[in-house]
Formats: C-alpha cells, structure tokens, sequence
C-alpha cells in the first residue's frame, strides 16, 4: 500500500519550493500524493494562482477556500482560525501517513494545528532558519515543536532545530529545494521584452518588497521611502505583488499607484516559473526585503539591496547589500549593485551555500523509506 503524502500549499512563496518536492513525490511509486491547495492561490487578487498548480501537473487536488482576504492584524487573525476549522474538517475524513508543510507561513501554522488531534506526522522544510524582522520567526519555530521530520536547509538551521530539543535523529539537512530547477528553458532579453513590453536597452532592477510584520505601523513609510529610491534612480523596474501578509493591501495600493502613470515601471503578479527564473538571469539588481535575494539571487550572482529587517538574522553571501529603510539609503545601494564595478566582479565566482539542486530528491528518498506504521510519534526532549 502507497504512503499517502498530503502536502499543503498557500501561495506562491511556498509552491515555489514545495513544486519540486510534489514532483518528486508523485513519482515515486512508493507514495501518493494528497496536494492541497488554499489561501492566496484561490484568491484573484494575488493571480489566482491554483491554475498554474493545475498546469503543472497536479489536477487531482483538494481545494479549500478561505472567505476572508483581510490583511489587517484582525483578518489574519480571523484567517488563521478559519483555517483551523476548515482544515480539521478536512482531516477527519482522511488517512494521511504524512503532512508536508514548509517554511513560516501563518496558514501553515494553523494547518499543523488542525492536523494535531488526528496525531497525523508533520515533516517541516525549513526550518532553524532566522528571520528577527518579523512573525514568521515565532510560527517557524512553532512548526518546529509540532513536527516530527526537520529538513533544514543548512548545517547551521539543524544546529538551532537541535538545540531547541529536537532529536537528532529527526533532522535531515537537505539543501533548499529552491535550487532544484531543473531543464529551465531561460528566455532571452528579446521574448521577455516581447511578452511583458520590457525595456533591456539599459539597467533593469526587479522590486519585491514584502510586509515587515513586527514594524506593520511603519509599513506607508516604509514603502513610500523605497518608491522614492525607485524614481530618483530612474531605471526599467519590475515590480512584483507582494505576499498576503499584515497590511500588505498598504503595499499593493501604492505600487499600482506608483506604476499606473509610470512607462518604466511594469507590474505583474506571479509569473510562470520559466519566466520568473528568466527574469532573475537578465536583471542587474534584485531590490527590496524577498528571501529571493538570499536563496536564488546567488545562483545568479545577481546584487541584491536588502532593505530594512525583514530578513535580520537570515545567513547570507556577498551579494546581499543591507540597508536601511531611508531613501538616500536605499539609493547608494541600489546605485552599489548597479554600477559598483568592483562589487559586481567580485560575485562572479560565488557559490550559493543554499544546496546542491538535489533537496527534493533527498526528503522523497528519505520519506519513502520511512515504516510509517510504525513511527514514533512521541518526542523526547533533547535538552538534557
């Protein structure tokens, strides 16, 4: 009998890792697939972006919409508990050897709490990871006591899942799954012109900037400042949608106001994944808060400006140009990575420390060589 693998996804940050993971999943013959599918993915205003999950090759999935999309600290509250609800509802009528949640998503959190009660295994990717600018801090770590697998992504994450009393046994360092794009078909600066109407004559910089959630007050000054940096700079920008976090909707409506009457500015929501890694590969500079900087710009040795405290804490190479949230600040970084001659020579033989491409093929082999059966689900304390 097949070991049934339910894995639970919520937007784009997570399926962008977790997508090589369920291919690797779904074809081993040892293993089935249970692919949920929830949160912003169902949702128009983030792109709707369960029918690229669909086009991928995962139809068969389960999918469980939420009716609220509040980004205020009370709708994400209220979210959180929706899901709670929705998702003990959908556990109770299914045998699942093993849940597969990643990262630090507040959804995540609550879909490992759901799943609880039903003594259902959790196997966590990522985490031991370090981010102190915001909440996902406290829910990684919280998914970390209620999981029953650790695949960290680094040595020095699984020396911090340990030392929070994990059994050793328990964690597996795999790299991030990440860096597992394989036969990317990159387009060149011509389709990617002809197809977004972008501009490669000159320096191109790609914006991602995300909610810090534990400075949500400063969020109007925080991506006021970083639009400023944008115009005085002057440059052909990508601006991608930001995730569903605290008082993203602050965010979203400035940078489509910001880009309405702009020529230079052109702003998307998810694109398809051969575009997105394209997009990384012909760029000049990465700018904002995105752990894309730390994760996959290295891949590229690509500059990337890292604003403010989202990422603190965070390991990171030589590409990585910290910040602060002023806008003179974020200018002499961005003109750094644009125009630094120097620091742009020294990226070129860098090494991203993140893995070797291979993390999903690591966490299937592993998993599928587990008696579920017959696994122990009761955590002993290591701190002694």
């Amino acid at each position: 009998m097949k070991i049934k693998i339910c894995v639970v996804t919520s937007s784009r940050a997570d399926y962008g890792l977790l997508y090589w993971v369920m291919k690797k999943i779904k074809s081993n013959q040892n293993l089935e697939l249970m692919p949920v599918v929830t949160g912003a993915h169902l949702s128009e205003k983030y792109g709707y972006t369960v029918s690229e999950i669909i086009e991928d090759g995962f139809p068969n999935l389960k999918k469980i919409k939420l009716s609220v999309y509040d980004t205020s600290p009370y709708g994400i509250a209220k979210t959180s508990g929706q899901i709670v609800d929705k998702f003990a509802n959908y556990f109770k009528n299914k045998k699942i050897d093993l849940l597969v949640l990643l990262g630090d998503r507040f959804e995540m959190l609550s879909v490992a709490l759901a799943a609880l009660p039903y003594n259902i295994p959790i196997a966590h990717i990522g985490g031991g990871e370090i981010t102190e600018g915001v909440i996902d801090d406290n829910i990684r770590h919280c998914l970390t006591k209620l999981s029953h697998l650790h695949f960290p992504i680094t040595l020095e994450c699984a020396k911090r899942i340990v030392q929070m009393g994990e059994e050793a046994w328990r964690v597996n360092v795999v790299g991030s799954p990440r860096l597992d794009a394989k036969n990317i078909k990159f387009k060149s600066k011509k389709e990617l012109s002809k197809r977004y109407g972008l501009n490669f004559e000159g320096k191109v910089a790609l914006v991602i900037y995300h909610p810090v959630t534990l400075e949500v007050r400063n969020t109007k000054y925080q991506i006021d400042n970083l639009l400023k940096a944008i115009e005085f700079v002057n440059i052909e920008t990508i601006m991608f949608y930001p995730n569903q976090d605290t008082c993203s909707d602050i965010i979203i409506d400035k940078i489509e106001s910001f880009a309405k009457n702009r020529k230079n500015i052109k702003l998307f929501k998810p694109l398809k994944r051969n575009d997105y890694y394209s997009m990384l590969k012909v760029i000049d500079v990465l700018i904002g808060n995105s752990s894309i900087g730390i994760i996959e710009a290295p891949s590229f040795k690509l500059p990337a400006v890292n604003i403010g405290n989202r990422q603190k804490g965070r390991d990171h190479t030589k590409n990585i140009i910290n910040v602060d949230y002023s806008w003179q600040d974020i200018v002499k970084g961005i003109k750094k990575g644009l125009y630094d001659e120097e620091f742009i020579q020294s990226l070129k033989d860098l090494k991203n420390p993140y893995g070797d491409g291979k993390a999903s093929k690591k966490i299937v082999n592993i998993i599928s060589n587990i008696d579920f059966d017959n696994f122990n689900i009761v955590k002993k304390n290591n701190l002694n």
